[in-house]
């Protein structure tokens, strides 16, 4: 059973939202904070698992980016600020249209851009202030913390490190010191465990502790989710049981991904879009559990919670 997001009819949306016994709200991406907030409302009157479909949230590690934290930034703040872009093991294929115009645009008034590809792919920039650094993706970790080794100035055991991946931090390290801002845009969407994606949380940490320095991940991404999760419930998404009082934080657990490909949930709540991976597993249960589609604006959610709550009572 759907309930279509251009004529929702609420009553019966609460209705079927109150006959579940795990409910799970998910979605969001693209939406404003109102929205996720009134999303976040929603949650906490039927108990649901939140969770946005984010990749940090589906790792075993996600905690560990979370205590970190990320030092992240616009497409729009790339193209304005940094005189040096370093492509980091990423492809642009991931990149919406938008983004990827404002990551290629050249550098405005008299900055000269350098962009430099780390990785097996190679960019569709211009090559003449554009240089590939060819490592497999299996060095990602490896150069990432020889670098934050390198920009740190901590003794660094050569024989130990692999020849062409030392040769390959040593040459972006000497264009990171020579910068003035510099962007890392990465994409780790697949890393399933969470080690290159901490690594890089990392060294871009590292960086700003002497000059402008930011991530740019790319993706299909629910910021303005990631960030009133993190406020309301002290994680990004997974979380078990919404309740702004005391919820749990379980990645590789309660994310959306899991939740529904284990079949651990009877009622699925998508606010505005989801994630096409989570969009992707709701298609293959959506004949056999309610799937109610709401539209990402606040002032449409906040009636559910009431009427959520007086279905709950007509029902005890």
């Amino acid at each position: 059973m759907t309930a279509s997001s251009s004529a929702v009819d609420l009553a019966s949306a609460a209705a079927a939202i109150v006959a579940a016994r795990r409910v799970l709200v998910t979605g969001m991406v693209g939406a404003d904070v109102t929205a996720v907030v009134a999303a976040c409302d929603v949650a906490e009157a039927c108990g649901a698992a939140i969770d946005p479909g984010s990749p940090e949230t589906s790792r075993g590690i996600g905690p560990l980016v979370a205590r970190i934290g990320a030092v992240t930034a616009t497409a729009d703040d790339l193209r304005d600020r940094a005189d040096l872009v370093v492509f980091w093991f990423c492809s642009t294929a991931t990149a919406s249209p938008s983004v990827l115009s404002s990551i290629l645009a050249r550098g405005s008034g008299a900055m000269r851009r350098l962009t430099i590809a780390v990785g097996p792919h190679h960019m569709p920039v211009e090559e003449r202030r554009h240089r590939h650094l060819d490592l497999p993706d299996a060095a990602a970790i490896d150069c990432a913390r020889i670098v934050e080794a390198l920009a740190r100035t901590v003794p660094l055991d050569e024989a130990a490190c692999d020849p062409a991946t030392l040769a390959t931090a040593r040459d972006l390290a000497a264009a990171i010191a020579a910068a003035h801002t510099v962007a890392i845009v990465s994409d780790w969407s697949a890393d399933a465990v969470g080690l290159a994606a901490w690594s890089t949380v990392s060294l871009v940490r590292t960086l700003a502790h002497s000059k402008p320095a930011f991530e740019l991940p790319l993706g299909e991404r629910a910021d303005a989710a990631i960030a009133a999760c993190t406020w309301r419930y002290a994680a990004a998404g997974a979380i078990e049981a919404a309740d702004r009082h005391g919820s749990r934080f379980l990645p590789a657990e309660a994310d959306a991904m899991r939740l529904i490909d284990r079949r651990e949930v009877d009622c699925v709540i998508v606010v505005g879009e989801a994630t096409p991976a989570v969009t992707a597993a709701i298609d293959q249960i959506a004949d056999d559990i309610p799937v109610v589609r709401l539209p990402a604006d606040a002032a449409r959610l906040q009636p559910l919670v009431a009427l959520i709550h007086a279905c709950a009572e007509a029902s005890a």
